[in-house]
């Protein structure tokens, strides 16, 4: 077990840190785009839709349904093909997902995605993104001092796998790893990434432990 450590403004950016280890929409058309991996920013997001119900939900589910029956079950299922830029390269990705987010009435939820994305490059070198796996945590965040926020999620699974198309891996994170996220709200409704504390890390993550400086690293030799 590694010991936690900490990315704040200075070492993760939000570019970098938050959109990995996630799965977040972008407003392109309605594209997704998902990079390093199953659910921090749909979990970010789809909290801020449902938590607005939630209490209402627990109170109603308090009272007859089964403690491990889900409040809220939302499955999602897309293909979609879109421009694209990956680490300063353009060309086009096909991303396949398959998500499904539960809320429980004691608070916790469980975010259960896959995906698949295929990136190809003007020069049509392609590369393959994967994730499979869990992540979980309470789903309320913590409510900081100084008027931040901050979500404690687990993962469990295959975060990221980056493999040249029909070749070689060229980077894969496994295992299990615990995020504490803090993110500043915005007027707008927007989060504002702050800082990242990573502890409980079990397996190999190495472009976790880059700081996620080995995505591009890896993936610009392949598609050059």
């Amino acid at each position: 077990m590694k010991a936690s450590r900490e990315y704040g403004r200075g070492a993760t950016s939000a570019d970098r840190g938050s959109h990995r280890f996630l799965l977040t929409k972008r407003t392109q058309g309605t594209r997704t785009a998902a990079r390093f991996a199953i659910g921090r920013g749909a979990t970010v997001r789809k909290l801020a839709l449902v938590l607005a119900g939630a209490l209402a939900l627990t109170i109603a589910a308090s009272s007859g349904a089964s403690a491990a029956a889900p409040i809220v079950n939302q499955h999602t299922s897309f293909t979609q093909t879109f421009p694209d830029q990956v680490c300063g390269i353009q060309g086009t990705s096909t991303l396949s997902v398959v998500d499904n987010f539960k809320l429980f009435a004691d608070g916790t939820f469980l975010d259960t995605s896959t995906f698949r994305d295929v990136f190809t490059a003007e020069n049509g070198k392609s590369v393959v993104g994967f994730a499979a796996g869990q992540v979980s945590g309470p789903a309320n965040p913590i409510q900081n001092a100084d008027g931040t926020i901050t979500f404690i999620t687990t993962f469990k699974g295959l975060p990221e796998k980056l493999s040249i198309a029909g070749g070689p891996t060229l980077s894969r994170d496994a295992g299990t790893v615990t995020l504490a996220d803090t993110f500043l709200p915005l007027p707008n409704g927007d989060l504002q990434f702050v800082s990242e504390t990573v502890s409980g890390e079990h397996g190999p993550h190495p472009d976790l432990d880059s700081g996620f400086v080995l995505f591009c690293d890896v993936l610009i030799p392949a598609l050059t």
